[in-house]
């Protein structure tokens, strides 16, 4: 009898200690995480990160593909149409790529996850048509702002952003640009005309902070005596002093 009691805390000990073994093994058991990028524009670059665990790789923008990757949760990067270099940086006298961006964490504490990261559309082409007096010549436009791209996690970065492009024989010019912060974006006609496009922009009702950024056509009408933008159903004329 006396060895009896003995043994039985000593069977309870090894069953819970062998509980203990077992969890634990779960935990480091790694997940099979699938990721979807079906119906992305071109190839995907999906860099995934934990504290011990990093993947950095390109698939099609068609496919799925299936990683085993640590638990609980994971660090997922998708980017689409740009060159990834701890962001997305814009050089001053460029547009802004056609960039695709996801960034965000899932969760990885099972056997078998499957997760679609969306890919945001990251930029705004302002699509620019001039109706000008007969006879003028062809002027520079630049568009300038103070975003020049995109940090790591995913947010504008403040810099300077200025690009130029020239009418072409429509009248017609775009000029791609990233997510604006603020109303600052100037529109610069020839050498000295400038107009406060953000502010243009946002009376119009345009959203900077939509998740996918639609494309914009601003008309410019253009006499010898004033200047009207139309964006939508809005409308703003400015009188002109003095030829480009």
């Amino acid at each position: 009898m006396r060895t009896g009691r003995t043994l039985f805390p000593a069977l309870l000990a090894l069953v819970c200690l062998s509980c203990n073994i077992v969890k634990e093994d779960r935990e480091l058991c790694p997940c099979n995480l699938t990721i979807n990028v079906t119906g992305a524009p071109g190839d995907v670059r999906l860099m995934l990160q934990s504290r011990s665990f990093v993947m950095d790789e390109v698939v099609p923008g068609d496919t799925s593909v299936t990683w085993r990757v640590p638990r609980p949760d994971i660090r997922i990067t998708a980017v689409c149409g740009a060159e990834w270099s701890d962001g997305v940086f814009i050089k001053e006298g460029g547009e802004c790529p056609p960039l695709y961006l996801g960034v965000g964490r899932v969760g990885t504490d099972a056997e078998n996850v499957t997760c679609s990261p969306p890919l945001y559309k990251s930029y705004c082409l302002i699509d620019m048509h001039f109706n000008c007096p007969p006879g003028w010549k062809d002027f520079p436009v630049r568009l300038s702002g103070n975003v020049c791209g995109y940090g790591t996690a995913g947010t504008p970065v403040r810099g300077v952003f200025s690009c130029e492009a020239e009418p072409g024989v429509e009248g017609r010019c775009g000029i791609r640009v990233p997510r604006q912060t603020d109303s600052s974006l100037l529109l610069t006609l020839g050498r000295s005309w400038t107009f406060a496009l953000g502010e243009y922009l946002r009376e119009s009702g345009y959203d900077w902070s939509r998740p996918d950024l639609p494309d914009v056509e601003v008309n410019i009408d253009i006499s010898l005596t004033d200047i009207s933008f139309h964006i939508r159903n809005w409308s703003h004329t400015e009188q002109l002093w003095f030829l480009i």
